[in-house]
């Protein structure tokens, strides 16, 4: 198997498109609304980049996009925080991840998470906050699998810690 994380850029192309459409409005508690047409991709696309870098407007952190690549097909999304704030503290933690409807079931959502903790060991995080939804049952197994400590439930919303994520 051949896995890649591509970060999001302005050149990425009809495979993310379709895969943006694809996932739906809202989906997994994205606040994402897939583009309608090409200039809203262009956009979109345009605002992952913004969203990346480091100087972010007050209440916000840089975030950065990956498309995580199986044998060259785009099966998911990594949104990555390596910075916290308080509004990320409650909902939000520092990765979000979403795999294609097309793709679930088959251990992916496990792999994206492992990559996610990779990419914050290269930032120097040393312990990673995940949230998801109390009934979201897969996405929990994959978080527990990784290392995933639930810390609380508020709301319907669990918060788990993964700890010493530098020292792995």
């Amino acid at each position: 198997m051949k896995l890649e994380m591509r970060k999001a850029n302005l050149n990425d192309g009809e495979d993310v498109y379709k895969f943006l459409c694809d996932l739906g409005a809202g989906e997994n508690g994205f606040r994402m609304t897939p583009p309608n047409n090409q200039e809203e991709f262009k956009a979109l696309l345009q605002k992952f980049t913004n969203d990346s870098k480091e100087i972010q407007p007050i209440e916000r952190v840089p975030q950065e996009i990956y498309w995580m690549y199986v044998n060259n097909e785009i099966v998911g999304i990594l949104k990555l925080r390596p910075k916290l704030n308080e509004a990320l503290l409650i909902n939000g933690g520092n990765m979000g991840i979403s795999i294609s409807p097309n793709f679930r079931g088959k251990g992916y959502g496990k792999l994206i998470i492992k990559k996610g903790i990779e990419l914050l060991q290269l930032k120097g995080v040393d312990r990673a906050l995940i949230t998801v939804y109390e009934n979201n049952t897969p996405s929990r197994k994959a978080i527990e699998a990784n290392g995933g400590i639930l810390y609380d439930i508020n709301d319907n919303l669990c918060r788990y810690w993964i700890e010493n994520i530098v020292k792995r």
